[in-house]
């Protein structure tokens, strides 16, 4: 077999994000790790729930591309720390929404400046220029992907 025909997997592009994305992963997990306790999932479902007005948990599982599963166990565990709590949604009363409180909004804008201080620190080689090119080609990619899947 020639080495033409054999996949380097550490040059494949899905191997090389899925590497990059754990390391990035990990390294920030040290930030709501060890500021607020919180796990992977627990800080996901926070951030979500603060960037949407009234979050579910199936959009949170979409938005944050984590199974039922994952983001039900999380919500749970969020809601014994009284960090969200849910409620019925306005609209339709067989729904349930997830509102934080208090304590859980408090505790977001303690870790928001924290966050991106350290998104700041791990840019911090590139410049201004390369972060809105490297932006734009995380965006390419995305709708890429998303196109890919449509066909």
């Amino acid at each position: 077999m020639s080495n033409k025909s054999i996949l380097d997997i550490s040059q494949f592009l899905p191997y090389q994000l899925v590497s990059l994305s754990t390391k990035v992963s990990n390294d920030f997990a040290q930030v709501y790790s060890a500021e607020a306790g919180l796990t992977q999932a627990q800080w996901r479902v926070l951030s979500h729930l603060f960037n949407l007005e009234i979050a579910t948990a199936k959009q949170v599982c979409e938005l944050a591309n984590m199974d039922k599963s994952t983001v039900s166990r999380a919500i749970k565990q969020l809601e014994e720390k009284q960090l969200l709590r849910l409620t019925k949604h306005p609209a339709d009363k067989r729904a349930s929404v997830l509102q934080a409180t208090e304590k859980g909004l408090k505790l977001y804008k303690q870790l928001t400046p924290k966050a991106k201080e350290w998104e700041s620190a791990l840019l911090s080689n590139f410049t201004d220029n390369e972060k809105a090119v490297f932006r734009e080609l995380i965006a390419k990619l995305s709708r890429s992907v998303e196109e890919k899947g449509e066909i």
